[in-house]
């Protein structure tokens, strides 16, 4: 039944905008974000002096800060007009904003990019609680997972290719102008599209906006907290994007300067990471078959705990010596780089690429079922408020995964030890989860 709501979902109205609109925006941020990152870790790009290993989740944290202060904001906003219009509003800004990164990457101007990946952060504050929000309004209770489903799945891919991209051309002769053109019409791609969305009138038009941004984050937190079936499911989805943070964060910097090999072998790495996550989308759609999912989320944090825990030992001193061989043949110097061929010539390679597929394919299984339920148990009147909720949630644990992981890298504190922090925590969330499940004996939280 998944896959024929699937179906009706990829020709209809009610999604496809909505769906293109999200895969254009999802590109935009990674094509802009790998680029940046690619050109502080390998193409010699400075700002004030900064380690790569510190400017890189700092940059980070810059983008999460407004997306955080915003948040509450926006879900008022999303309560208080019509959804559609709101978002084709964002879409507006996003070419705005676009616009500037381009003048940015042309000019290779650090500061003006930073402050560019700020207004991101801050446009996708109003976008993300919209579309979560909007979601159950423009599709049936059935069709919940299968539309989270397509949207994770799908913009995987898309943020694959925005990454890749990002990482492949930047460094290319004439790459800054190129992923500047890419950028502005990749925006306009997305205003396009949610141009043809259905109306979406709001629930409480009489609301009153305030403007205390600080405020209404407490007020918002509070709110949502009075609605622990709501709240707990995005507590879960929060630490999704905070380990997911962490290891996007991690990397570019742990595949240089830990494992020692080239920006194609990150490549390959976010193609894995990204093929994981949509087969684990898919099987999950497959899978719940429409229903409350959430012991399908309890193996699916259970299996990002196992993979993490085996990607630690992998860094380990031990394992990385043999990961280094090619290194230290070549008189042990720490400025060879290795390519895609001694990547996999190394007799760790298979194991480590099979912990990045199994940790992104049950991250999908964790969040989407988890995703689906916040969307289903929201009262209509107060979703996109509650939602927020959800969005400061997730961008408090990315900021502060993004600080953590700079704050390791300023002490010097070996790279690997985040994996074991993430495998540590996330079975202790995989425990709870089993047994509130079993506890209930329904799939809820």
């Amino acid at each position: 039944m998944s896959v024929k709501h699937a179906a009706t979902l990829l020709t209809s109205r009610r999604f496809l905008p909505l769906f293109l609109a999200q895969l254009a925006g999802a590109f935009n941020d990674q094509f802009f974000k790998m680029a940046l990152i690619t050109m502080v870790t390998w193409g010699g790009l400075n700002f004030m002096g900064m380690k790569p290993e510190v400017i890189v989740p700092v940059a980070g944290a810059i983008f999460t800060g407004p997306f955080f202060l915003f948040s509450a904001l926006a879900g008022q906003v999303s309560d208080k007009y019509d959804k559609a219009l709101v978002l084709l509003r964002v879409k507006q800004a996003e070419i705005l904003i676009m616009l500037m990164a381009a003048i940015g990457f042309y000019f290779e101007l650090p500061a003006f990019l930073l402050l560019t990946l700020a207004l991101m952060g801050a446009q996708s504050a109003f976008f993300s609680p919209t579309r979560n929000a909007v979601l159950p309004q423009w599709l049936t209770t059935k069709e919940l997972v299968s539309g989270n489903a397509l949207m994770s799945g799908f913009v995987s891919v898309s943020i694959l290719v925005g990454q890749v991209g990002g990482v492949f051309l930047i460094l290319k002769s004439g790459g800054p102008n190129l992923v500047a053109g890419i950028l502005v019409v990749l925006a306009f791609v997305g205003w396009l599209a949610i141009r043809n969305a259905p109306p979406a009138p709001p629930p409480c038009p009489d609301i009153k906006l305030n403007p205390n941004i600080f405020a209404e984050i407490i007020n918002t937190l509070a709110f949502a907290m009075k609605h622990p079936r709501v709240f707990k499911p995005m507590l879960g989805t929060a630490w999704y994007y905070w380990l997911s943070a962490a290891v996007l964060i991690l990397m570019p910097a742990y595949i240089k300067q830990v494992l020692h090999y080239s920006n194609v072998v990150l490549i390959v790495v976010l193609i894995l990471f990204t093929m994981g996550a949509l087969a684990g989308a898919m099987t999950c759609m497959v899978i719940s078959k429409g229903r409350e999912a959430v012991m399908i989320s309890a193996i699916g944090i259970m299996g990002v705990a196992i993979s993490n825990f085996d990607i630690f030992i992998i860094g380990s001193d031990t394992s990385r010596i043999a990961f280094e061989g090619f290194v230290a043949a070549s008189g042990d110097s720490k400025e060879l780089l290795g390519g895609v061929g001694d990547f996999f010539a190394m007799p760790h390679s298979k194991r480590f690429m099979f912990d990045l597929v199994l940790a992104a394919f049950s991250a999908s299984l964790f969040v989407i079922p988890l995703n689906a339920l916040a969307q289903r148990r929201a009262d209509p009147a107060h979703r996109a408020r509650l939602l927020a909720a959800g969005a400061l949630l997730l961008n408090a644990a990315t900021t502060f995964s993004q600080l953590l992981v700079g704050g390791f890298g300023a002490l010097s504190i070996p790279m690997h030890m985040t994996f074991i922090m993430i495998a540590v925590i996330s079975a202790a969330i995989g425990v709870y989860t089993l047994y509130r499940a079993k506890v209930l004996k329904q799939e809820a939280i």
